[in-house]
């Protein structure tokens, strides 16, 4: 009896020292992304290396590039840049990007000219859209309109428009217009006047008009204005629908502003889309919005945006959309946006994107770029575990790559670079 005791606290003891030895998830999942990372060497701008390489050839075999992003980093936008450029080759002739349509026909238009233009646009008071005030962004938009010359339009404006409205009421004063529409849009241009002057003198961001602005101003513009010519007809919806949903956002109802801009931008995306397939055509586009936009699924404002659309429409074509999330390093800084005094300031990146990801990110190298294959994770995170990030199994099933710019900087104002001696 007691060799038979024995031999059972025996076997006990094995599978729990085996147990014991067996490594956590956490562990097995910082082994996979250590197993399955590349580096990307950044010089002055300029990219090369495996984790390069590997990202062209993915790029070259999907019908969408989606590059999601931690705002306010100085070389992403060079990245991004420099990769829409070498897709070029394989079919990629358009950039869906983080504003309205009607702002996106105006960026395209300038910077077919070249950047002096570009720029000239961007720092007209009332012209620069949110995130091409930074000098990097709108670098990178010079480069991307510069490598398919050919192409009409090359920017896609996919978003609502929250600094440029004064640039939109602009164009439409400039066109002919039936006597009751130029009376309700002289309403609506004072209303916008007003808000921006106590803004500019107080500095408060709820006198930013998109934030502040009375939607049923445009409403009385459409109704005055039935059979708006369409560039018209777009720039009323673009003013209209900002006001909207960001009055759902002051109003404190935080989902319902985000379901209404997800449903925007996909609205935005098959306007372009159908224009397309109208047309014959089916081309390649590279889009590079937050991070939150191009993450496949449910996104991180819990509505379903850009990622999931865009991946579903390139099955319907019969290929597939890659998705990209890309970070700052540790100890990196961004820009943010100060809007008060509408500037990009650099400050300490926060945790964004990256709440819940220690287990891969800290596999990166310390002193470079790194590119993490998620793909493989996914069979480690096939099911929720008690214990596990919900963020950790949203980016790795949501993105194909990760890519963490350790070293990276903060971009620089458009503003500031243009008055500095």
């Amino acid at each position: 009896m007691r060799v038979v005791l024995s031999l059972i606290l025996l076997c006990c003891s094995q599978l729990i020292c085996a147990e014991e030895a067996k490594p956590t998830l956490a562990e097995r999942i910082a082994a996979a992304a250590t197993e399955h990372q590349l580096p990307l060497v950044q010089t002055e701008g300029q990219f090369s290396g495996p984790g390069w390489d590997w990202l062209l050839s993915e790029g070259r075999q999907a019908q969408f590039f989606l590059l999601g992003e931690e705002h306010g980093i100085a070389e992403n936008p060079q990245f991004a840049g420099a990769l829409f450029a070498e897709l070029t080759g394989s079919g990629y002739e358009h950039l869906a990007i983080e504003i309205s349509p009607p702002m996106a026909a105006a960026l395209d238009q300038a910077a077919a000219s070249g950047f002096d233009s570009l720029k000239t646009l961007l720092s007209t008071p009332g012209s620069a859209p949110a995130f091409f005030g930074m000098a990097e962004e709108a670098q990178m938009l010079a480069a991307v309109r510069a490598a398919v010359p050919q192409v009409d339009q090359v920017f896609w404006g996919l978003d609502y428009e929250v600094l440029a409205d004064r640039h939109l009421l602009q164009q439409l004063d400039a066109m002919d217009k039936p006597d009751a529409a130029q009376a309700a849009l002289q309403v609506l241009t004072e209303a916008s006047t007003a808000a921006w002057q106590r803004h500019s003198e107080t500095g408060g961001p709820q006198h930013i008009f998109s934030f502040g602005g009375d939607p049923a101003l445009v409403q009385t513009l459409r109704e005055a204005w039935p059979d708006a010519p369409a560039q018209a007809a777009q720039i009323i919806h673009t003013l209209e629908e900002t006001l909207k949903i960001n009055q759902l956002w002051v109003s404190g109802q935080g989902w319902a502003s985000n379901q209404r801009r997800a449903k925007l931008n996909r609205a935005n995306f098959l306007d372009y889309w159908r224009a397309q397939k109208a047309a014959g055509r089916s081309p390649r586009v590279m889009a590079k919005m937050g991070g939150s936009h191009m993450v496949r699924g449910r996104s991180m404002t819990e509505v379903f945006d850009l990622g999931s659309l865009m991946s579903e429409t390139a099955a319907l074509e019969g290929g597939h959309s890659f998705h990209l999330l890309v970070l700052p390093g540790e100890g990196a800084e961004v820009a943010n946006f100060d809007p008060t005094k509408l500037r990009f300031h650099p400050a300490p990146a926060k945790d964004g994107y990256a709440g819940g990801l220690d287990s891969i990110l800290n596999a990166a190298a310390a002193d470079q770029f790194t590119v993490f294959d998620l793909r493989p994770l996914r069979s480690l995170l096939g099911r929720w575990r008690e214990g596990t990030a919900p963020e950790l199994m949203r980016v790795v099933h949501g993105f194909d790559a990760l890519l963490l710019m350790n070293g990276s900087t903060a971009s620089t104002d458009l503003a500031a670079l243009i008055e500095s001696p």
